[in-house]
């Protein structure tokens, strides 16, 4: 994709590519396809080394005088022409009815979506919406406001009201109806997640319905500071081996966080029971309580400035592995006990775990038909193979199978 700056340089150390630069520029906002092999009459050396570096390609003088560019795909989508187009000053092209058009355009109005954009695209749902002309310019926004919080970086906590209010001016705009499906479609698609996971969608966009209610569970050796006021019931909690609870509000006003113990680790766990046990047990842990909230996902990431060694628990199916993923975005796995469990029952002489389901089989298979190369899918297809999915309240007994050479 060549930028404004570079565009700009490139017509200011040889004017003679500018003329060549817009007529391009101009087509491909007309909705004009690109040829792949490009040529121009009468052009300089000088000229034909700045359009060379622009489009990272080699041309060619033909024996009639014409340069002939081999233009790379990634030239022949509109997105790529930009940076030309602003500095040309010529107007983004205005989508038509066409659910494709549609795309392209949030394609030009996002650059580096390209990959994005294609997932949104592959929702029925969302296809169906955009694609009605009396939807397309709200979709648009919206469509823009989710991919630049996206590629933003980060996702600090925020409202639906706030970001109506952000993106249409209009804090009701996305707070109830078809738009705040649309957010919900648009991110599910994005993530391989069905919109009707819609709480656990819009969390983990970092949409805080209320902060006082999202919570994180934990019991470790911490001490943090609000205010430049210390707190340090975290600590004396863990000390009598129990459990503090703090609200996503709470977490979001730290302002200095000091790790106390002895050693540097901690456990995340995916299910209630095995987390009492941890914390009867003396170990640092977070109560994930399913797939985490934003309250766990921001004192995890916390944390993970510590360098801790984090082991993760959590259920050996799709659904725990999928946590374990998003566990693993906030802070580094150094032990996955639910893919440790998986393995050993794969050698084991008993068939461990639970049959899987119909259903279970099929969604299963659904995720890895939409996401054959994600980060989990090695593990989905050894648990499809295997044919059961293991508790995290068995494990236990897993390892002591282990260590009695029942598993090899």
């Amino acid at each position: 994709m060549m930028t404004k700056v570079e565009i700009a340089a490139a017509v200011e150390r040889v004017p003679e590519v500018k003329p060549v630069l817009a007529k391009l520029a101009g087509k491909m906002a007309r909705g004009v396809a690109l040829p792949a092999q490009f040529s121009e009459k009468n052009l300089s050396y000088a000229a034909q080394r700045e359009l060379e570096v622009l489009w990272c390609v080699a041309g060619k003088r033909m024996s009639d005088g014409r340069v002939s560019f081999p233009l790379p795909e990634g030239l022949l989508v509109q997105s790529a022409w930009r940076g030309a187009m602003e500095y040309f000053g010529i107007d983004l092209p205005e989508a038509s009815a066409d659910d494709e058009d549609v795309f392209a355009r949030l394609k030009l109005l996002v650059p580096y979506s390209d990959w994005y954009v294609d997932r949104i695209a592959s929702s029925e749902e969302v296809r169906r919406f955009a694609s009605r002309p009396e939807n397309r310019h709200d979709w648009l926004t919206l469509a823009k406001g989710v991919l630049e919080r996206l590629l933003g970086g980060c996702l600090p906590a925020t409202t639906l009201s706030q970001l109506g209010s952000d993106w249409f001016g209009d804090s009701k705009k996305i707070r109830t109806g078809a738009l705040r499906r649309q957010l919900v479609a648009i991110y599910g698609a994005i993530l391989n997640i069905s919109p009707d996971e819609e709480s656990r969608l819009l969390d983990g966009f970092g949409i805080a319905a209320n902060p006082y209610t999202s919570c994180v569970t934990f019991c470790a050796p911490l001490t943090f500071k609000i205010d430049e006021e210390t707190f340090d019931f975290p600590l004396k909690l863990y000390e009598k081996r129990m459990a503090c609870q703090l609200p996503l509000e709470t977490v979001l006003r730290f302002g200095e966080v000091a790790w106390h113990g002895n050693v540097k680790e901690i456990t995340t766990s995916e299910n209630a029971s095995p987390f009492l046990d941890l914390v009867k047990d003396g170990v640092p842990c977070v109560y994930t309580e399913g797939y985490p909230n934003m309250a766990v996902r921001c004192l995890l990431r916390y944390l993970a400035a510590f360098k801790l060694k984090c082991t993760h628990d959590g259920d050996a199916d799709l659904d725990g592995f999928r946590i374990a993923k998003e566990v693993g975005d906030c802070i580094h796995i150094a032990y996955s006990r639910p893919v440790k469990a998986l393995y050993w029952a794969q050698r084991s002489k008993t068939r461990i775990g639970i049959p899987l389901t119909a259903e279970q089989r099929k969604r299963a298979e659904a995720f890895l038909a939409k996401d054959p190369d994600g980060y989990i899918t090695t593990e989905v297809r050894e648990m499809l193979a295997w044919g059961r999915w293991i508790e995290q309240e068995s494990f236990g007994s897993i390892e002591g199978m282990s260590k009695r050479g029942t598993v090899r």
